[in-house]
């Protein structure tokens, strides 16, 4: 406390020896000088030159000296043990007694009880200001008062030399450590706050985001490095201007045009483009300026790549939410309802849907609204993979396992899954012996890596998605039934987009701003004409389909092109090569009646000769893609008979 300078304006003798007597005791730095209204003024100005941290004074000086300097001023208040104490003397000195005091700060609600206290009468004259304070004093000097009593030297000294009686109300020792405490508590708390601030101050220069602050007078009033080299402008020739006197740069006027709402844009300013985010700065409900903060575009792209590229490292990020699932249908608003109530659960998950419907969305959605949020989310392709691949990335495998394995080994989807959620995503596809390892996990919750003996517990909820019916699967013998009623403890069914069809236009809405902000091309919104073709589409692939229909159709509208004839052209398009059998006609084949085995074959060999894929075919016929595995093996082995 010895490097907190304190100067005290005393009013009377007696009060500076007791705070210098105080302040010896104490052993802090005070400097006491004595003078009383202006001559006290003027000492406190010198104080503030010699460069005090507070200072301290009483009555109208010390109210004089606040009201005339910066430094923050403490007030040695008059207690009323300081005025009973006074009163007591001045009743030995006569019976008729006057006491003059300002009207708020002197008389307390405890004035009357002290003089009914002493059993004397008193006679009051209250004052606000200087004026009313020596009109008082002319009315009591032309009165027969035997005493005055005051809390100010000036008027005390003025009692005597009309040859009155007079008492001065003088501070006792309580309210003058009090005041030392709170000169001392204060001087703390502002050093606290100035080194508070310094830190702000030292992190808004230290950060790579420009910093615009402007006060509720739209003058600019902190403004940071950062800032100055995105503006390639001197924040000393910019800083205390108003913004209409500001002509040396055009972005100023974008960035600091922040109104009373949050905004958060995108800005192209000439040759330089800036993400904006202007906030307007609120104390106790009003605004009180505005902070700006923006940054170069080519910098958050910068950052963008790292994070994606840290992200994608260990991809184990799940990057959807519900409010990603567009539509207000019933079905999608009771499957997003119970997906939510599902979120909250910890069993396994199997969603069920057609090709297209979203099934991955829904299972990020599930684990971002989980407890598990903050864990990992991992997601394989059951089907993707040949079932020796498919093993050792799911289980991960040790150094030497089998032939071409990794030197150290490899950590298996299961354990970067630890804490988090996997999606086993088509888990109709799975082989039937990795079958048997998952329901293994499920049922012990841990895993053995390939090639090793040893035990890894996981923690890990499982969602498995698949667009084929898996109870038909376990009739098949090509799923396992036990496997099958593990995972759909929780069952969640996406309705196809031809069962909720007043979505199509929210979606086709939503994709059609997605494509047109990706490809920096306006595009009007659909037509109602060109909306019911739309709705009218029964959509076999789904939101999938339709997101690619949306894709094209933002890429070859021009200018005063109708849209209901290019949707039905892209339509039109998508019945040929999804629905038509790819034949001559592109309506029929001609095929041998025979047994319904060889009728498949057939059909099935056909479809090859032109050239469509195992996953067209499947679609085309209806077949799961592992049963027509199986086919294509029986028509193999059919042509070497």
């Amino acid at each position: 406390m010895k490097d907190i300078k304190i100067g005290v304006v005393s009013t009377y003798p007696e009060m500076s020896k007791l705070i210098n007597k105080m302040a010896s005791e104490m052993e802090i730095n005070l400097e006491v000088r004595e003078g009383i209204l202006e001559e006290g003024v003027s000492i406190a100005y010198q104080f503030e030159h010699e460069g005090v941290d507070v200072i301290i004074s009483r009555g109208v000086t010390g109210r004089k000296i606040k009201k005339a300097i910066s430094l923050p001023v403490v007030l040695i208040e008059i207690t009323s043990f300081d005025i009973l104490q006074a009163l007591y003397i001045a009743k030995g000195m006569g019976r008729k007694i006057a006491f003059l005091g300002h009207m708020t700060h002197d008389f307390s609600s405890e004035f009357k009880t002290i003089t009914n206290i002493l059993d004397i009468p008193v006679d009051c004259y209250p004052y606000t200001n200087l004026f009313e304070m020596d009109e008082q004093m002319g009315k009591i000097l032309r009165s027969d008062i035997d005493v005055v009593v005051s809390t100010g030297l000036c008027v005390y000294e003025m009692a005597k030399r009309s040859g009155v009686n007079a008492v001065l109300v003088q501070s006792g020792n309580d309210a003058i450590h009090g005041s030392i405490n709170q000169a001392l508590e204060l001087v703390q708390g502002i050093r606290r706050n100035h080194e508070r601030s310094k830190r702000y101050q030292a992190v808004l220069a230290s950060t790579n985001d420009g910093i615009l602050i402007m006060d509720e007078h739209k003058r600019i009033v902190f403004m940071n490095k950062a800032a100055e080299s995105l503006l390639e402008m001197d924040a000393r020739t910019i800083v205390g201007r108003h913004m209409e006197n500001i002509s040396e740069s055009v972005i100023l006027g974008f960035l600091c045009n922040g109104g009373a709402n949050s905004t958060e844009v995108f800005k192209e300013i000439g040759r330089k483009q800036f993400w904006i985010n202007s906030m307007p700065i609120i104390l106790e409900n009003k605004q009180k300026g505005t902070v700006t903060m923006f940054q170069g575009a080519d910098r958050i792209q910068v950052l963008e790549q790292n994070l994606r590229r840290q992200l994608f490292k260990k991809g184990l990020f799940a990057k959807h939410t519900f409010e990603d699932l567009i539509g207000s249908s019933d079905q999608l608003l009771d499957t997003i309802a119970r997906a939510k109530k599902y979120a909250a659960a910890n069993a396994t998950v199997l969603i069920c849907g057609e090709t297209g419907t979203g099934k991955e969305l829904f299972a990020q959605s599930i684990h971002n609204d989980s407890a598990r949020r903050d864990g990992p989310f991992v997601a394989i392709n059951c089907a993707a993979l040949p079932e020796n691949l498919l093993e050792s990335e799911l289980f991960g495998y040790e150094e030497g396992a089998f032939t071409g394995a990794k030197k150290g080994g490899k950590t298996g989807l299961f354990e970067m899954a630890h804490g988090g959620t996997i999606l086993l995503d088509e888990i109709g596809e799975m082989p039937l012996p990795v079958q048997a390892r998952l329901l293994r996990i499920l049922q012990e919750r841990e895993i053995m890596r390939l090639g090793s003996d040893r035990v890894i517990p996981v923690d890990v909820r499982i969602i498995s998605a698949t667009n084929y019916e898996l109870s038909l699967a376990v009739k098949e013998g090509n799923f396992r039934s036990d496997l099958f009623h593990r995972l759909e403890v929780l069952n969640l069914d996406i309705p196809p987009l031809r069962k909720r069809k007043e979505d199509v236009e929210q979606l086709a809405e939503f994709l059609i701003k997605k494509f047109s902000f990706e490809e920096k091309k306006h595009v009007s919104s659909l037509t109602e004409s060109a909306m019911e073709k739309l709705k009218k589409y029964d959509w076999p692939g789904n939101v999938r389909e339709l997101q690619n229909v949306m894709q094209k159709y933002v890429l070859l509208i021009e200018e005063n092109q109708k849209a209901e004839e290019l949707i039905a052209r892209l339509i039109n398009e998508k019945i040929k090569k999804s629905y038509a059998v790819p034949s001559g006609d592109e309506n029929s084949i001609t095929i041998k009646i025979g047994k319904m085995d060889d009728m498949e074959l057939e059909i099935i060999e056909y479809l090859l000769s032109t050239g469509a894929s195992i996953k067209e075919i499947s679609q085309i016929t209806g077949t799961s893609r592992t049963t027509l595995w199986r086919k294509l093996k029986d028509l193999d082995e059919a042509m070497f008979r």
